[in-house]
């Protein structure tokens, strides 16, 4: 069975920790740090940030391009609120909507986005979208999850289970799929993988890392809730497999060029 994403509990898995994300987005922090070193390094005045969450990749694009003008844009309002009051004393225009169905005014030198175009529907559409939006010489650069994320607990899980099982990653867009669609729509790309890997005491800390990330989308079809049982059986598994709780990140980072 193929897993679907559902926006609105996603949507709504992201405004419900909004408070929680910063104490639990380690992985897409060092994503924004990395994304950030393939950023151009001049000739960018007007930015587009899709997915802006609760502002840190905001603050690092303000902290770069000093004199420019960024509009970034979330689905969640509480995420978006959040953002506001952490670069409430910068020059950054928020708006909360869902870049699937918005238009899009202006043009951009630079569109951007780190660890939010996973949860699309419509990669395509959208990749068409910024393209349009883009000034000449602009540039779309991204970074977004790959399905290969959380391996480590999709293999415990269906052991304890018995069967195979489907996880949220695994709706994500894979490396050839993401460069099929971006050739269509640009003539330079470039992709680069990335495999972030954390550590985690214990399973439970595992998935309420995921949980109070708002990254958990919508779950895995196991039928059932995390019960002792079923938790004790799973890290055991875990441990036996893996040797530890660490759990690895599939990170693909996109420059795209016209």
């Amino acid at each position: 069975m193929e897993m679907k994403l559902d926006k609105r509990t996603v949507v709504n898995n992201f405004s419900e920790h909004a408070s929680s994300y910063d104490q639990n987005s380690g992985v897409q922090a060092e994503s924004a740090a990395m994304l950030a070193r393939i950023l151009p390094k001049n000739g960018v005045k007007n930015i587009l940030e899709i997915g802006c969450g609760t502002g840190n990749y905001t603050s690092i694009l303000k902290g770069i391009f000093k004199d420019a003008s960024i509009k970034a844009i979330d689905i969640s309002w509480p995420m978006v609120k959040a953002a506001r009051q952490k670069l409430k004393e910068e020059k950054v225009t928020f708006e909360v909507g869902d870049i699937e169905e918005m238009g899009l005014d202006g043009k951009y030198d630079l569109i951007t986005s780190n660890a939010a175009f996973h949860w699309l529907g419509d990669l395509s559409g959208v990749i068409k979208k910024t393209k349009a939006s883009l000034e000449d010489g602009g540039a779309l650069i991204f970074s977004t999850f790959g399905p290969k994320t959380f391996l480590e607990l999709k293999a415990s899980l269906q052991f304890a289970v018995s069967r195979a099982v489907t996880f949220t990653p695994d709706a994500f867009p894979g490396k050839t799929d993401i460069e099929g669609v971006l050739s269509k729509h640009f003539k330079r790309v470039k992709m680069a993988e990335r495999l972030i890997r954390e550590s985690y005491p214990s399973l439970r800390d595992l998935l309420n890392k995921i949980k109070h990330s708002g990254t958990r989308g919508a779950g895995a079809d196991i039928g059932r809730a995390w019960s002792p049982g079923l938790l004790k059986k799973t890290e055991g598994n875990y441990l036996e497999r893996f040797g530890s709780i660490e759990a690895t990140y599939q990170v693909f980072f996109c420059e795209c060029r016209l």
